[in-house]
């Protein structure tokens, strides 16, 4: 029997690969959701055109609306009596923040901070919570949150920061009463990007971040996803553990990207955080927070 998952922001970017990786590779059936209805028609129809059975079931979401997802559940539940896996991957704060590269926070409207947290991290709790009592009653499940490194330090803007390090929070604490009811949840962060709005030298696709997503689905072990419950682990990580590549048939190799990039950012998730640790200094915002920044996202 196919697994069914639920995809959110699957209308394009990293969402859009989850989603066809799950169903045109790995037989799934992914109920995506995100605004743009004609987006999502074209990836239900490019998934169609795998060999696998899987397929994708297009279901237009806006998460600013609790009352609309609340529906989408229901529906859902009325088709399904189990959901195998949950990705939250929509984020809004990726466009409201890209023209005001280069101005700290006091000179940015106050919409590109909630940009960040009304659909990134209120979405995602919003979203695990109707879906966690599906299941809880099946004493299975796995929810992934499709975070970033800027959640243990400074990167773009602060918000963004701010938002990615709750969404990190979310996942352990809800890994926590999750636990008793053999449900999973983990953090995934991706390296930098080449999507549809941003271009990270040497970065991943989509196809490579929904290929890591497959694999805790469909390749780790009870085992594995006992020890990575309520854990951060990075995209390049998992490819190094299951052996998968990117669309190119490679690895990413870029500078925010691959697995010495991912090494770096493992060591400095496993130091204390700045705010924690008394002797470390202050990020330099000038690192990303720049004008030049900008160029990372040219389609936002």
């Amino acid at each position: 029997m196919s697994k069914v998952c639920v995809v959110t922001g699957a209308s394009r970017g990293l969402g859009r690969g989850i989603a066809l990786v799950l169903a045109k590779e790995d037989g799934c059936k992914v109920y995506a959701t995100a605004r743009n209805e004609a987006a999502l028609k074209s990836l239900s129809e490019e998934a169609a055109k795998g060999t696998s059975d899987g397929m994708v079931i297009p279901h237009p979401l806006d998460q600013n609306d609790d009352e609309a997802v609340k529906a989408f559940v229901e529906q859902l539940s009325d088709h399904e009596d189990q959901v195998d896996l949950l990705v939250n991957s929509a984020y809004a704060g990726l466009v409201a923040m890209t023209p005001y590269f280069g101005k700290p926070f006091w000179e940015r409207p106050v919409s590109v901070f909630d940009a960040s947290i009304d659909i990134g991290l209120r979405s995602a709790y919003v979203m695990s919570s109707l879906i966690a009592p599906i299941m809880v009653a099946n004493k299975s499940g796995l929810m992934v949150q499709i975070s970033s490194f800027g959640g243990v330090t400074y990167l773009f803007d602060v918000g963004y920061g701010v938002g990615k390090a709750a969404l990190d929070r979310l996942t352990v604490d809800m890994a926590a009463e999750l636990k008793p009811h053999g449900v999973k949840a983990v953090t995934l962060y991706p390296g930098g990007a080449v999507t549809e709005t941003a271009a990270f030298p040497g970065g991943e696709t989509p196809i490579f971040t929904g290929r890591a997503v497959a694999a805790l689905l469909n390749k780790a072990s009870n085992g594995d996803l006992e020890r990575l419950n309520g854990k951060v682990i990075q995209t390049a990580e998992l490819a190094t553990d299951y052996g998968f590549v990117d669309a190119d048939g490679e690895v990413p190799v870029g500078p925010f990207s691959g697995i010495e990039a991912a090494k770096q950012s493992r060591m400095a998730m496993t130091a204390p955080l700045a705010q924690y640790n008394l002797d470390a200094d202050l990020p330099d915002p000038l690192q990303t927070n720049n004008p030049d920044a900008a160029a990372l996202f040219p389609g936002a």
